[in-house]
């Protein structure tokens, strides 16, 4: 992970991220895209699924990924239909997570049938301040 996080780009941030950047009280704690620097998310909103926070997961191609399952990422863009092959946490649909700000792949968004969601964050695609 990288230790120095530039101040991100305002402009583009999801309007409930930005309430919550411009409260003085939680300046700390933020998660970035490690790519451009733009806010992700809180470590507040850390969870865990399937029994852990992190998840190590190899997908059909051999491609290995170390996640971490967070609530809320107000600063990803969802792509495509909800797919529920390869999923690695049953019952659950996923979908890419991409930064919203430079289109990055971060981790994927994932949903059961109750409409119970979290985000999987690539952990070497983000950094924390």
């Amino acid at each position: 992970m990288i230790d120095v996080v530039d101040k991100p780009r305002q402009g583009t941030l999801d309007p409930a991220l930005k309430v919550q950047l411009d409260d003085p009280h939680a300046r700390r704690g933020y998660v970035y895209c490690a790519t451009c620097s733009h806010i992700i998310t809180h470590i507040d909103h850390r969870i865990e699924a399937g029994g852990a926070h992190q998840h190590h997961f190899v997908n059909p191609h051999g491609y290995h990924f170390q996640v971490a399952c967070y609530s809320q990422a107000l600063g990803c863009a969802i792509s495509g239909p909800p797919v529920a092959a390869d999923t690695w946490f049953p019952a659950h649909r996923w979908q890419q997570a991409q930064c919203e700000e430079c289109g990055i792949h971060l981790g994927w968004f994932f949903t059961d049938t109750s409409n119970h969601s979290f985000f999987g964050l690539i952990i070497d695609q983000i950094q924390t301040d």
